[in-house]
This record gives C-alpha cells, sequence and structure tokens, in this order.
C-alpha cells in the first residue's frame, strides 16, 4: 500500500496545478484526474447503510458504494442519493416486492417514527407528520386534494333517485262483481223528557160492564130493570140495571161494539234503543284498488372497484 501510495502521492505532489492521467498522458482537459484502464475500474469505499449514514458532515458529491443495497450512493449536500434506483424522493411506484426495498417503503400506514432518521427526514418533508398513506384497495388518482390522502370508497348504494325512469304497471286480483255488506251498531235516540202513549183499543163486540153495589131505590144503589128495590150484593152481567136516585136515575145500558181510549202515562225520562240493518252495496258501483309493486331489493352496496391486477404500492424515502 505503501509502495503504492508514496509514487501516487509524489505525482500529485509535482503536479498539483496540472491535470492528471492513470492509465493515460493526456487526460480529459475538463478533469482534474482521469483513470484509463480496459481491465480495472475505480473501487470505491465500501460501508453498510449504518456506517454511510453516519458518516459526520459528509461532503456534497461524497461517492460510497452501500454493501446492504449493492448500490452506488452519492450525498448530495442534504441526502443520500442511491445512484442505481435513479429516483427522486417522494417518487412513488408499484411492485411485486412484498416488503421495502434499496429505499422503497411499503405505503401500509406504518407509523412514521418506525423508520429510519433519514427516512423520517425524507417522509416529513414531503408532508407525512404521522402515519404513511395506506395504499392498500385504494387508487391513485391527481385532484385537488391533498397529497397522501386516501379518500372515497370502492362500494356506493344507488338510492332511488339514481333507478332509471320507470313505470311500474301491474293488475289487481280480482273475483268479478261482489258487493260489500255493511252492519252499523245499534244506536241510542235521544231522551225527551216525561211523555205519554196514546191510542184506541181494539172494539170487542156485545159485552156489559157489573158492578158490586149494593142499595135500592131508597139507598141509591143499583137494582133490577122491574123496579124492584130488593137490596143485591151480586153482578149483572146481562142486562139492564138501574141507578136509583132522589130524584134522578141513571141507566147503564148495553151499548153494543164500541171502543175504549187509552192513556198510558210513563213518567221519567227513557230512551229506544235502534238497530239499523245492515246494507249491501252495488255491485256495479265506480271504484279503485291500490297496487303495490315491491321492487325486491335489498339495499346492498355495489362493488364500483374495476378489475384490477393485485400489487403493492411503495414511496422512495431513501435509506
Amino acid at each position: 500500500m505503501k509502495k503504492l501510495l508514496y509514487p501516487l502521492l509524489f505525482i500529485v505532489s509535482t503536479y498539483v496545478h496540472a491535470q492528471v492521467g492513470i492509465g493515460t498522458n493526456t487526460p480529459d482537459n475538463s478533469a482534474m484526474l482521469e483513470v484509463q484502464s480496459n481491465n480495472r475500474g475505480i473501487l470505491f469505499p465500501r460501508l453498510t447503510s449504518a456506517q454511510r449514514t453516519s458518516i459526520a458532515s459528509p461532503a456534497a458529491g461524497l461517492y460510497v458504494f452501500d454493501t446492504n443495497t449493492n448500490s452506488l450512493w452519492y450525498y448530495n449536500g442534504a441526502l443520500w442519493i442511491n445512484t442505481v434506483s435513479e429516483s427522486t424522493y417522494g417518487d412513488m411506484k408499484s411492485g411485486f416486492q412484498a416488503a421495502d426495498h434499496s429505499g422503497w417503503i411499503k405505503l401500509d400506514g406504518r407509523a412514521i417514527n418506525t423508520l429510519s432518521s433519514n427516512q423520517q427526514a425524507v417522509a416529513i418533508s414531503l408532508g407525512f407528520t404521522t402515519n404513511l398513506p395506506n395504499a392498500t384497495s385504494a387508487y391513485p388518482v391527481q385532484n385537488t386534494g391533498t397529497l397522501g390522502s386516501v379518500v372515497g370508497a370502492n362500494t356506493t348504494t344507488l338510492t332511488q333517485a339514481n333507478l332509471p325512469v320507470a313505470t311500474f304497471t301491474g293488475t289487481a286480483a280480482t273475483s268479478g262483481s261482489h258487493s260489500h255488506t255493511t252492519d252499523p251498531a245499534s244506536v241510542n235516540t235521544t231522551t225527551n223528557g216525561n211523555h205519554n202513549h196514546s191510542g184506541t183499543t181494539d172494539w170487542q163486540g156485545n159485552h156489559s160492564h157489573g158492578s158490586n153495589a149494593g142499595g135500592g131505590q131508597g139507598g141509591l144503589g143499583l137494582v133490577l130493570s122491574n123496579g124492584y128495590s130488593t137490596v143485591i150484593n151480586t153482578d149483572f152481567s146481562y142486562g139492564e140495571l138501574n141507578v136509583w136516585t132522589n130524584p134522578y136515575a141513571l141507566s147503564i145500558y148495553d151499548s153494543g161494539n164500541h171502543y175504549h181510549n187509552l192513556s198510558v202515562n210513563y213518567a221519567g225520562d227513557h230512551i229506544h234503543s235502534v238497530d239499523i240493518p245492515s246494507t249491501t252495496s252495488s255491485t256495479d258501483a265506480g271504484h279503485t284498488h291500490t297496487v303495490s309493486v315491491s321492487s325486491g331489493g335489498s339495499a346492498s352496496p355495489i362493488n364500483i372497484a374495476p378489475k384490477s391486477l393485485i400489487v403493492n404500492m411503495f414511496v422512495y424515502l431513501g435509506q
């Protein structure tokens, strides 16, 4: 190592203000150092990712080979850049990889603080402060919303307003001409206070009126029509009776067929119950029937997600 270093230091110190060529005597005018070879290359320092990110105050343009990612990295003055990926922080891609790889972080909604310090800084610079977006069952789209937001749904439920304009018609079941029977309930009339009922009895043919009266001509009683004043106590069912008075006499005769007036008094308020008879409607009367037609639906959500290829989504945050 020392044998190789001394001649190199000699050349550099001798031609500090001149161009240096290794493997060539005519280096390119734009290069301070040009290395040419047809069977060898330049070997950069080989570091793990942890060693690379632990370099204190790396200079802009510093190159190292990362043995974890198997790629050449350089520091751009703020962040480490993977030259193999040729990606910029914040780039997004889909892939069949199952997990993080080469600085590409799976968008699975994980917390930002679970990432490396360098990845956390990049994620925060992209606007992710708490969690990464969860791209599961989501489709990327450019709109006026917040970058990284996962919005909307893959299903929708139609309402009646979303259905096509249509008229459902149907015919009600019928049994031909028919009628409807109505039987109202009994009702009571209102009361009208005390009142009488008047009428005339039917006549009953020839008949007489009897009496149990005693006395005679001098006793103002009832006697036989022959004038005898014999005191009697009997019912006379037929014949002429004389009522002797002084000086007048009253005779009650059989008057043949006749009527008797009847007056029935009823004291107190009362009501009359009226039973309204049932009635039957006409079979020819015009009427309508309401028909309800069920749509048979159950308001199940409709899957609006298109046919898709299952992949994972990644964002490039570096190591």
